[in-house]
C-alpha cells in the first residue's frame, strides 16, 4: 500500500469518526480489571469474527457467500462493530460518550454499506439481490444461506488479509492503557509482569515492522 493511497483511506468517513474519539479515548482511557472483564468477551468475538470471515472472503471476484456470509452480509463490520463495543467498556468511556461513539460508527457503517451495495448490485446483479433478501445486513440469520457457489475456509486467505495485524495492535492497545493506569494514574512501580508486558508487546511490534520491511523488499 503506497503512500499516496494510505492518505486517502486516512479521509474515508469512517476514519473521520475514528480518529476522534481515538484521541479522546487515548487521553482519558483507562482501564482495571473489572473494565476489561466486561468488554474482552466482546473484542475477542469481534476478532474471531473477523479471522473466520477473512477466510472466506474473496473480494471483488466473486460473491461470498460462504462461511459467516451464510449468515450475515456483513460479518467484517459486524466483528468491528463488536470490538468498539468492548473497547467501551474496557476504557470506562461511559454510557454517554460510549453511545455517541457507536451512533457515530452505525451510521458511517450504513452510509458505507449502502455504497458497497450498489456496487455490488451492479457488479451481480439478481443473484446479490436475491442474496440481500435472505441474508440480513448485520444482524446474522440463525440458519446458513445454503445457495449457489460455496467454498471452504482457507488459510491461506486468512494470512494474505494481514487480518492478525488486527490481534497485534489490540492486544499491545490494552497492554498500553494498562501500563498508562498502573503508571501514570495509580503511580505504582514496574513489577516483573508489567516488564513483561512491556516485552511482549515491543515483541509484537517488531514482528510487525519486521513483516512490513520484508514485504516491501519481495516486491
Amino acid at each position: 500500500m503506497d503512500f499516496q493511497h494510505r492518505l486517502q483511506r486516512s479521509f474515508k468517513p469512517r476514519f473521520a469518526v475514528i480518529y476522534p474519539f481515538g484521541v479522546f479515548f487515548l487521553i482519558l482511557g483507562s482501564l482495571d480489571d473489572h473494565s476489561l472483564r466486561m468488554g474482552i468477551g466482546y473484542i475477542i468475538t469481534g476478532l474471531l469474527i473477523r479471522l473466520w470471515s477473512n477466510g472466506f472472503a474473496i473480494k471483488n471476484d466473486k460473491l461470498t457467500i460462504s462461511g459467516p456470509y451464510a449468515f450475515v452480509r456483513n460479518p467484517l463490520y459486524l466483528g468491528t462493530f463488536l470490538i468498539a463495543i468492548g473497547f467501551t467498556f474496557v476504557l470506562k468511556m461511559g454510557y454517554f460518550v460510549g453511545s455517541l461513539f457507536l451512533a457515530a460508527l452505525v451510521f458511517m457503517y450504513y452510509k458505507t454499506i449502502q455504497s458497497e451495495q450498489k456496487m455490488l448490485l451492479e457488479k451481480f446483479g439478481q443473484t446479490y439481490q436475491y442474496y440481500c433478501t435472505k441474508v440480513p445486513a448485520m444482524i446474522p440469520r440463525l440458519t446458513p444461506y445454503n445457495e449457489g457457489e460455496q467454498w471452504p475456509f482457507s488459510l491461506e486467505r486468512l494470512i494474505k488479509s494481514k487480518e492478525y495485524k488486527s490481534l497485534f495492535w489490540i492486544t499491545i492497545i490494552i497492554i498500553a492503557f494498562h501500563l498508562k493506569t498502573r503508571l501514570w494514574l495509580e503511580h505504582k512501580p514496574m513489577t516483573h509482569k508489567t516488564w513483561g508486558l512491556v516485552l511482549f508487546a515491543t515483541l509484537l511490534i517488531m514482528l510487525d515492522i519486521f513483516y512490513e520491511m520484508n514485504k516491501k523488499k519481495h516486491r
